[in-house]
């Protein structure tokens, strides 16, 4: 495995490879991450992993010195792999001149986890779009955790008429059933233990609304349980597969997404289900 910082080092190694698989992170790899490379070795056996904390989709900069970083111990990870390279650039490298996006982003943005965290999408498909222009994949991969995320870089590709086919990731869960992020190394023993009731109502929520409960029914008692026991939620919604708008009386693929922080740590979930009747 090569590692490579700059975009030019890049390029020269890129121009000798086809069938290019990108799989961006943000570092502090963990068992998720793993299963996105063993993904990727089933289409290619150029794999090009980024490890780039992106600074313009942060919504603080408390948030972003936070964020854990791990590079020594993510390289020696990587070494076990199946890696061709581990892209690990600067911030001036990815962003030499202003970071302006002139792709128009769709409303959906701006709610659920862009409700409260403004321009963090636009931050999210700009790094994306660079990183899309730096390597030209021929796939990558994104996991459903960030199911919001997912969606909107589909349709980004989508409206771009851009090449790369979009991988879909399955969530990747812990033996509790909390699902792996990076962000979870920031929690305590207390923590790690309070973390797993956002999945536990995520599926009660599935559960009472495929047994009759009403949608705002459901959502209401898991956002008031949820806070009960210390979490500051910040959307606790079901929604349409297909476009992530609110439900209609004939939608049967559905969604349900919760976010919120526990202590200082912001977590996200959802859980994809399917309703055999109208609502």
């Amino acid at each position: 495995m090569k590692v490579i910082q700059s975009p030019l080092e890049l390029k020269e190694n890129l121009n000798k490879l086809e069938n290019i698989f990108l799989i961006p992170t943000m570092g502090n790899l963990h068992e998720g991450h793993i299963s996105l490379i063993k993904e990727a070795k089933k289409l290619s056996d150029n794999i090009i992993l980024t490890i780039f904390i992106n600074p313009i989709q942060f919504n603080s900069i408390n948030d972003l010195e936070s964020y854990p970083r791990s590079l020594t111990q993510d390289i020696d990870i990587l070494k076990e792999t199946d890696v061709s390279i581990l892209f690990n650039p600067s911030a001036d490298d990815i962003y030499p001149t202003n970071s302006n996006l002139s792709y128009k982003m769709p409303i959906i943005s701006n709610e659920l986890c862009g409700k409260n965290r403004i321009n963090h999408f636009k931050g999210v498909i700009t790094v994306v779009d660079r990183l899309f222009k730096l390597i030209k994949p021929s796939y990558a991969i994104f996991g459903k955790k960030d199911y919001q995320q997912l969606y909107l870089i589909k349709k980004f590709v989508f409206d771009s008429k851009l090449p790369t086919k979009i991988i879909e990731a399955p969530t990747i869960r812990d033996i509790n059933n909390l699902a792996l992020s990076s962000r979870n190394s920031l929690l305590n023993n207390k923590g790690m233990i309070g973390a797993v009731e956002l999945y536990k109502k995520l599926k009660i929520c599935a559960e009472s609304v495929l047994n009759g409960v009403k949608i705002h029914d459901a959502e209401l008692m898991a956002n008031q349980e949820l806070t009960q026991q210390g979490w500051k939620i910040d959307y606790f919604e079901i929604r349409r597969q297909t476009d992530l708008r609110k439900p209609t009386y004939n939608d049967s693929q559905l969604v349900v997404l919760g976010a919120g922080f526990l202590g200082k740590v912001r977590l996200i979930d959802n859980i994809e289900f399917c309703i055999p009747t109208s609502i």
